[in-house]
């Protein structure tokens, strides 16, 4: 039964004398399984809550509701029961090229189909019960976002190190025929899934549009800490820009016949090949930005927009230092450039190196505290150092590393600030409050759009 972990003052629940420890038997005489028995029960105003207390007494509790308000309540686990965890060894996991003395949370493999429908994340569909597919096609459980990786069955087997992994199109094709929407993935690892392969995944596919709404192609991530792992490598410049010719190919034999370019490749490809990001329509809705698909260019476009309403002075003199990962370097830099146009706005740009992970992590989001203190130590000129909130853990100031932003500000003897990765944050950030109103405005209101965190 789901168990209570806090309740928010304020909250439904508390007025109900709902607290830690709780556990909720049912709903309306609905038992609760896991978050999304739990959400469609919530789904009425009137409220007949089943609830044993920690010291094992129950209560009934009748109550009623707003249409849009919520219980109140945090849950000893993300999906109310605990969390379906990854069965698969494959041969890219990221989880098994970190350190073995991180938090055990960074360590923890889930593949839950309900957190895909609710959070976004990828899964691979291999870990599903009986019964389980029905659920999510009786539930309207879309969309889901799928890591394919490659439609051929033996080398799906192959690379996720699972005897059912091979019935990815089986799957697929059951949930479109129920109308159940998909975005899908590719991690393109060398030798593995590229060239024919990659060419037989898109058109596999592509033939299940729009139920498969995208398919993005990433570049295979790999840390220092490989030992014992299978035998992978990156890309190389030729390579990537060959994987963005492929994908531009297929964009132009799949536009006429689905009116969506469907597939696209990662902007860290167009990094590694040193090519020009695409214009804005060719990510066509910019549905896999969290999947880094169209970061760089939601980024420019939105910087393109703020900067008409930059001020042309500032009334006190301000010098930021801006850190960003190597593979986002690029667009940060013709950024800041075009802030010096401020009169008054000195913007340092530093491109931190991963050395945590190695030096082929280059994405911003993965930079530790560890190397920003060891590589900005005695480099900084300016009174405040801005850091991308998507270096830090979502609930708390913590890197990967375990530092802490408050390690970050001590060691360096630097005023911290953090801002979302984003135009809008970069540009409030650099400018404060002696920014110009309108660009405020926009900042405040639109916080979660456009990062940038290649």
């Amino acid at each position: 039964m789901p168990k209570v972990r806090s309740v928010r003052i304020g909250s439904l629940a508390e007025e109900l004398q709902i607290e830690a420890g709780d556990e909720i038997l049912s709903i309306n005489g609905q038992p609760i399984g896991d978050v999304v028995d739990l959400q469609f029960a919530l789904a009425v105003e009137d409220l007949e809550i089943e609830v044993r207390k920690a010291d094992g007494e129950e209560w009934l509790i009748e109550a009623e509701k707003g249409y849009d308000e919520t219980l109140g309540v945090e849950w000893e686990h993300a999906t109310v029961d605990r969390v379906k965890l990854c069965h698969n060894k494959c041969v890219f996991c990221f989880v098994d090229q970190i350190p073995g003395n991180m938090r055990k949370t960074l360590n923890m493999r889930d593949d839950d189909y309900r957190l895909s429908f609710l959070h976004g994340n990828f899964v691979t569909l291999t870990n599903l019960k009986p019964g389980e597919l029905e659920r999510i096609t009786a539930l309207r459980m879309s969309p889901l976002n799928v890591s394919v990786h490659t439609t051929n069955p033996e080398l799906r087997e192959r690379m996720l190190g699972n005897r059912r992994s091979g019935e990815i199109l089986r799957q697929i094709s059951y949930l479109a025929e129920h109308d159940i929407e998909m975005n899908t993935q590719i991690v393109l690892c060398p030798d593995w899934n590229d060239g024919v392969e990659l060419d037989r995944t898109i058109r596999e596919l592509a033939d299940f549009y729009p139920a498969v709404r995208t398919l993005s192609v990433v570049p295979v991530g790999l840390t220092k800490h490989r030992g014992g792992l299978a035998e992978l490598r990156r890309c190389t410049a030729q390579e990537a820009l060959h994987v963005v010719g492929q994908v531009a190919s297929w964009q132009e034999r799949l536009r006429p016949r689905l009116g969506a370019n469907f597939v696209h490749a990662a902007d860290e490809f167009y990094v590694l090949a040193n090519a020009e990001v695409p214009p804005g329509a060719y990510y066509d809705e910019f549905a896999q930005t969290e999947n880094g698909v169209g970061l760089t260019r939601h980024f420019l476009d939105d910087f393109d927009r703020l900067e008409y309403e930059l001020p042309a002075r500032l009334t006190q003199r301000r010098h930021i230092a801006l850190v960003t990962g190597v593979s986002a370097q690029n667009p940060i830099r013709m950024a800041a450039a075009r802030l010096l146009r401020v009169e008054g706005l000195q913007v340092d740009v530093h491109v931190v190196e991963n050395r945590f992970y190695g030096a082929e992590v280059s994405v911003t989001g993965l930079v530790t505290a560890s190397d920003i203190i060891q590589q900005l130590r005695g480099r900084l000129n300016a009174g405040i150092l801005m850091l991308p909130d998507v270096m830090l853990k979502d609930d708390r100031d913590v890197f990967l590393d375990d530092g802490t932003v408050d390690d970050v500000r001590t060691q360096l003897g630097v005023d911290v600030l953090v801002v979302p990765p984003t135009a809008n944050g970069m540009v409030y950030g650099a400018l404060g409050e002696t920014g110009s109103l309108p660009v405020r405005r926009r900042y405040e209101a639109t916080l979660e759009t456009s990062t940038l965190s290649v």
